[in-house]
C-alpha cells in the first residue's frame, strides 16, 4: 500500500489545483470587498477580480492533469483542502475571524486527507479493462434522476430544503467532472475524446446548478452539501465503475473529511462562501 511516485506526483498537482481554485475565489472576494470600500481605484480591483477568475478557471485543467496520475479516491477528497485554503486566506488577508469549530474542521480535513493518502491501495495507472461503462451510466442515471425528481418535489413545496437537495445535485455534477476526467486517462482515443466532451458538459451543469443552489438557499447550507457530495459520489463511482478500491481505514478518512467540511463551512460567515462569478 505504499504511495507510488506517480500517485504522489498526481497528489501534488491535485493540491495545487484545489489550492489555486479556492485562492482564486478568495482573491475574487477580496476585489469585491475592495470595490465596496474604495470605488476610486476600480481598475486595481478589476485586475484582482480578473486574476481570481483566471485562477478558478485554470483549476479545471490542472485537476484534469492530476487525474492522469492519481486515482479518484486520492484527488476528490482534496476539495476539502481547497476550503481550508479559502478559510486561511479569509483570516490572513480578509481579516475574518476563525472560530474554534472551524479550526477543528481544518484539523479533521487534514487528518482525513492524510489517512486516505497514506493507506491508498490503488495504482496510478488506469486501463481500459478497469472501466465499466454499464455501471457508470447506470449509477449516474439513477443518482441524477433521483436528484432531479427531488428538485421538482422541492419546487412544488416552495423550495423547502433547496440548499440540501440542489447543493447535493451540484456536488454530484462536480463528482462527475472528476470521474470523467479520470476516464480520459485511459489509453483509448475514442473513449478519451468522448469523455472529454462529457466532462465539459458536466462542468457547465455544475456551474448552472451551483448558481441555482445559491439563489435558493444560504451558502453555509449549500457549500457543505456540495463539497460532501462531490467527494462521496466521486469515490463511489470510482469504486463501482473504475475498479478502484477503498479499504475501511480510507472510508474512515472520508468520514472524517466530511465532518470537517461541515464544521468548517456550516458555521462560517455566509458572505465568504457565496459565489463570486
Amino acid at each position: 500500500m505504499a504511495l507510488e511516485g506517480v500517485i504522489l506526483f498526481g497528489l501534488i498537482i491535485g493540491i495545487i489545483a484545489y489550492g489555486i481554485e479556492y485562492l482564486g475565489k478568495g482573491i475574487q472576494k477580496y476585489s469585491i470587498e475592495g470595490w465596496k470600500v474604495d470605488k476610486t481605484v476600480k481598475s486595481k480591483h478589476t485586475g484582482y477580480f480578473i486574476l481570481g477568475t483566471i485562477m478558478t478557471s485554470s483549476y479545471v485543467f490542472i485537476q484534469w492533469a492530476a487525474l492522469f496520475f492519481a486515482p479518484v479516491n486520492i484527488i476528490a477528497p482534496l476539495e476539502g483542502l481547497g476550503l481550508v485554503v479559502l478559510i486561511l486566506f479569509s483570516y490572513f488577508v480578509l481579516k475574518e475571524d476563525i472560530s474554534k469549530i472551524q479550526i477543528g474542521g481544518i484539523i479533521l480535513i487534514l487528518t482525513g486527507t492524510i489517512i486516505i493518502t497514506l493507506f491508498n491501495p490503488n495504482s496510478g495507472d488506469i486501463r481500459f479493462t478497469d472501466f465499466n461503462p454499464d455501471a457508470f451510466f447506470l449509477i449516474t442515471s439513477l443518482i441524477v434522476a433521483s436528484e432531479l425528481i427531488a428538485i421538482l418535489v422541492c419546487k412544488f413545496s416552495g423550495y423547502k430544503g433547496a440548499g440540501l437537495i440542489i447543493g447535493i445535485t451540484a456536488g454530484t455534477f462536480m463528482a462527475l467532472q472528476t470521474v470523467t476526467k479520470r476516464i480520459t486517462a485511459i489509453p483509448d482515443p475514442f473513449l478519451a475524446l468522448t469523455f472529454t466532451f462529457i466532462s465539459f458538459a458536466v462542468t457547465t451543469l455544475t456551474f448552472i446548478f451551483t448558481q441555482f443552489a445559491f439563489a435558493k438557499a444560504k451558502a453555509n447550507i449549500v457549500v457543505p452539501c456540495f463539497t460532501s457530495a462531490s467527494i462521496i459520489v466521486a469515490i463511489f463511482l470510482g469504486i463501482f465503475s473504475l475498479s478502484e478500491m477503498a479499504i475501511p481505514i480510507q472510508i474512515l478518512g472520508l468520514f472524517i473529511i466530511v465532518v470537517g467540511v461541515i464544521l468548517l463551512t456550516a458555521f462560517n460567515k455566509e458572505e465568504l462562501l457565496e459565489p463570486t462569478e
